[in-house]
């Protein structure tokens, strides 16, 4: 594939400083812990996830990117390559057997040192990981329903937790399993509260259905 041209990070908003500077502060305790990056549509959560790599890898630690399969786009992985060159393996299943283990190999060497993909690529043998970050989080497409049944949310809080990295959940709408986390004081949350191009949030109305009755849905 062609080198994508250079991409150099934007300047960040409040919100997002507050988020990476609480990423990167525990990526260097090099303490397992897991953090809740809630933030509203546009929020620039994907600018969030590449200032963590980035340090990350100031660190010499790796790190992994999973995303739904829907939203692993050549728009997506042309951003992720842009900011970090050729440095990033891209896992998925349309690979071929060769293709995917010129990845595998790729990480396993240590000639890459950040990969992203679907769920699969939870397993994806990162060399000194450090940063593992699961991009809408509460999509159904991360449980794995055949075979060894697993689900990649709660398996990458796992594996982070095993080399004492950083497991950042990212989400619009948070899944009901990780609020609890936070809750039970399990994961901390970050919160991206505004657009990061300040674009106003389209209007939301609340309807009562117990109102309206379900005869008059159409």
């Amino acid at each position: 594939a062609e080198s994508a041209p250079r991409d150099l990070p934007h300047e960040a908003t409040p919100a997002q400083t507050a988020a990476i500077d609480a990423i990167v502060a525990r990526l260097q305790e090099g303490k397992a812990c897991t953090l809740l990056l809630h933030g509203v549509t546009g929020s620039g959560k994907t600018e969030v996830y590449l200032r963590a790599i980035a340090a990350a890898r100031a660190n010499r630690r790796g790190a992994i990117v999973l995303v739904p399969e829907i939203a692993l786009t050549p728009q997506l992985v042309g951003r992720f390559r842009a900011r970090f060159g050729d440095n990033v393996a891209v896992l998925h299943s349309g690979l071929t057997p060769r293709e995917r283990h010129g990845m595998w190999w790729r990480l396993r060497s240590g000639e890459t040192d950040v990969a992203i993909g679907a769920r699969s690529a939870l397993f994806a043998p990162v060399r000194a990981l450090g940063l593992i970050v699961v991009d809408e989080e509460h999509d159904s497409s991360f449980k794995q329903e055949e075979g060894v049944r697993y689900h990649a949310r709660d398996m990458a809080i796992w594996r982070a937790h095993r080399v004492s990295g950083v497991c950042v959940l990212g989400s619009a709408t948070p899944s009901l399993e990780s609020e609890q986390l936070v809750r039970r004081g399990l994961a901390t949350k970050l919160r991206l509260p505004d657009r990061a191009r300040a674009q106003p949030l389209p209007r939301v109305e609340l309807v009562d259905l117990r109102r309206i009755g379900s005869s008059k849905m159409g």
